[in-house]
Formats: structure tokens, sequence, C-alpha cells
């Protein structure tokens, strides 16, 4: 498998056409496909692996590395890439804010059992 086929793989198991890969990453259409005859420059190699949450190792290669992102990682990060970049850098304020939440309501029932020996059921 050529590079141009890895991509397309990968996009399809995303649900991401090539055309659309090929607009948003600013190249010319077919450019993706002429890959697999003519390698890219690693600038645009690096954009279509960071769209596609891989590596350029991976899409060169086909082989992963041990620092490759699970798959549960991966659909993570593919919804997050799909909200505008407004929308991410709101979701990651919010997702911090529940976090520090978590962590003093953890810290609340922590102290709770302390001072009591019981949890809330009384046990």
């Amino acid at each position: 498998m050529d590079l141009s086929e890895r991509i397309k793989e990968i996009a399809s198991q995303q649900g991401i056409n090539i055309k659309s890969i090929e607009i948003n990453a600013g190249l010319g259409n077919g450019t993706i496909r002429r890959w697999g005859t003519s390698p890219p420059s690693a600038d645009k190699l690096l954009k279509i692996a960071n769209m596609l949450n891989t590596t350029c190792e991976y899409l060169m290669t086909g082989q992963r590395d041990s620092g490759t992102l699970s798959q549960e990682d991966k659909e993570w990060l593919t919804l997050i890439h799909h909200l505008p970049r407004d929308a991410q850098l709101e979701f990651k304020g919010e997702l911090k804010g529940y976090l520090k939440s978590l962590k003093k309501d953890s810290f609340a029932e922590d102290s709770f059992f302390r001072k009591t020996g019981t949890d809330n059921m009384g046990k």
C-alpha cells in the first residue's frame, strides 16, 4: 500500500473524504492521489498526518510505533478536531473547570469521611 492509499484508508475510517482533506490542507485537487508516485514535502505530510490524528511515519511506512495513540484517544481527538477552533478552546476550558470541580468534590468527600468515619450511607 502506498502513501496515497494509506491516507485514503485512514480518511475513510474517520468518515472524511480526500477532497475535503485537500481543501482544508490548502492542497490542489488530486494532490494526494499523486503522492502515490511522487512523495510530498515534509510540511504537507505533517499537516495531513495531524488532520488524520496519525503520524508521518505511519503514513509513509504503514508501521505504528509504541507512541501511537489508542483507538479511544484517536476517537476523542477526531471529535474535538471536528469542532471550530473557538469551540475547541471553550470545550477545553469547560473540561478543565469540570475536572477542577471533581477534585474539590473528591476532597470534600474525603474530608467528610475522615471527620465522621462513615460514608454518606452511615457505614
